[in-house]
């Protein structure tokens, strides 16, 4: 074999070793990116008026993994019976330690007009079903480094029974 072609191997060959191993570090941090979870603590009213109800939402969130990881953005819609109440969002960054956990508020929004108007339907749907449910459905933007990933967020949870199927 020529020095030449030898030399074209050991290089593609040790382009091919830094690819795979750069690949293989992107899986797994994308991997334990996706791997953390999340519970509802606590529902605060800062105002209600006819116009607006606004307040915050408490989540902690976990992480498992052993990297520390960062939320960029938080949104999540909420919907009563399938009827759209509001809407939660944030775009701070919040820290989330590894192997740790934060406690993070979440300010939301909701038309009561909206509620107005739709209340009967509401009513007569959770009085024929003995039961509300609650859907949260939106997303959670994190981050780990310069990789990056959304994570997308559904929740039906019963108001008769205070159970979510997250």
């Amino acid at each position: 074999m020529k020095t030449g072609t030898k030399v074209a191997l050991a290089i593609f060959s040790g382009l091919a070793l830094i690819g795979g191993s750069i690949y293989a570090y992107v899986k797994k941090q994308t991997d334990l990116l996706y791997d953390f979870d999340w519970k509802l603590l606590d529902v605060s009213f800062d105002k209600v008026s006819l116009q607006l109800v606004k307040g915050k939402v408490k989540f902690r969130f976990f992480n498992k993994a052993d990297i520390q990881i960062v939320v960029t953005k938080f949104y999540l819609k909420l919907y009563l019976n399938k009827e759209e109440i509001g809407y939660i969002e944030d775009v701070n960054e919040f820290v989330i330690p590894a192997r740790g956990f934060n406690d993070i508020n979440f300010s939301y929004t909701i038309n009561p007009q909206f509620l107005l108007k739709n209340i009967t339907d509401i009513v007569l749907g959770s009085v024929s079903k003995k039961d509300a449910t609650i859907t949260l459905d939106g997303y959670v933007k994190i981050r780990s480094g310069f990789i990056r990933v959304t994570v997308p967020i559904l929740c039906d949870c019963s108001v008769k029974n205070y159970d979510c199927n997250c």
